[in-house]
């Protein structure tokens, strides 16, 4: 008995060592996705094998942004270049917390990889891709410094191109962990995103909603200010309805062509039912 408890304490010491030197990325050490994402090599750093659960005192945040305005999207188009972003904030943390690592996913429906990144040439040599299962990864490659020195706060990017044929949704999941560098992960703040759920909505690739043999088309989408209900057959009653359920437009008409106001309705996502039947999504920026 003394035996195997000497081992099993030699094992734990192993795995302690191994879990707690990640200083140049958890997928290159072999441990997988640690996002939390569902793939082939699912992980979780924040188990009780690594840095022992998430530590709400470390708000993180994913962002996927147009590189041209640098503002938060909510949909894509197929094939268009966006900007990722992982922020971290352990500013509710005495203590002070040097450096941090982080690990982003983007994954399909079927637990693949969603798309291709491009890491920015300026931080080449401090993050990577890592190729793990059935996905691959951003994650950091050497201990990234504080936003600013000495206030807890993170920050890293890159690329995301988002895929070429119909995937309909991607979703995002991040992980970042405000370290304080004694080569362990005790006094270690890990916490994961909220996994961040993007749709496609290029009108062109839109599957097309079928009501009575004919297909309806949204336009523009995502939309501002006003949306265009196109029909091969007469509307004859149009809902507009949240994600929960709650109707936010009515209207009667007799056209094949419909347009409504949306001006006034919060950004979000919208299902659209023509003449009874079916539901066809859109975006309200």
């Amino acid at each position: 008995m003394k035996r195997n408890s000497i081992v099993f304490a030699c094992f734990l010491a192993v795995l302690y060592v191994t879990l707690s030197s990640d200083i140049d990325g958890a997928a290159h050490h072999g441990h997988g996705d640690v996002t939390g994402a569902k793939t082939a090599t699912i992980g979780h750093c924040q188990t009780s094998s690594c840095h022992g659960g998430n530590n709400a005192m470390n708000i993180v945040l994913l962002q996927v942004k147009d590189t041209t305005t640098l503002l938060p999207v909510t949909s894509y188009h197929a094939g268009q270049t966006y900007m990722v972003t992982i922020t971290g904030d352990a500013t509710a943390v005495t203590s002070n917390l040097p450096g941090f690592g982080f690990m982003v996913s983007a994954v399909l429906g079927n637990h693949t990889l969603a798309g291709s990144y491009t890491i920015p040439t300026a931080l080449s040599g401090s993050i990577h891709t890592f190729a793990c299962g059935t996905t691959t990864v951003v994650e950091h490659s050497v201990v990234l410094p504080q936003t600013t020195a000495g206030t807890n706060t993170y920050s890293s990017w890159f690329y995301w191109t988002a895929p070429t044929a119909y995937s309909d949704s991607v979703t995002f999941y991040g992980l970042l962990n405000a370290v304080n560098g004694n080569g362990a992960s005790s006094g270690d703040y890990p916490n994961t995103a909220t996994p961040l759920t993007i749709y496609e909505n290029d009108p062109s690739a839109v599957k097309p909603l079928t009501t009575a043999g004919n297909s309806i088309s949204l336009y523009p989408n995502p939309a501002t200010t006003s949306l265009t209900i196109q029909a091969g057959e007469q509307i004859t009653s149009l809902i507009i309805s949240n994600t929960i359920g709650q109707k936010v437009f009515t209207g009667s008409y007799n056209v094949p062509q419909a347009r409504v106001d949306v001006a006034g309705l919060p950004a979000g996502i919208y299902l659209v039912s023509v003449n009874g039947s079916g539901l066809q999504k859109f975006v309200k920026q």
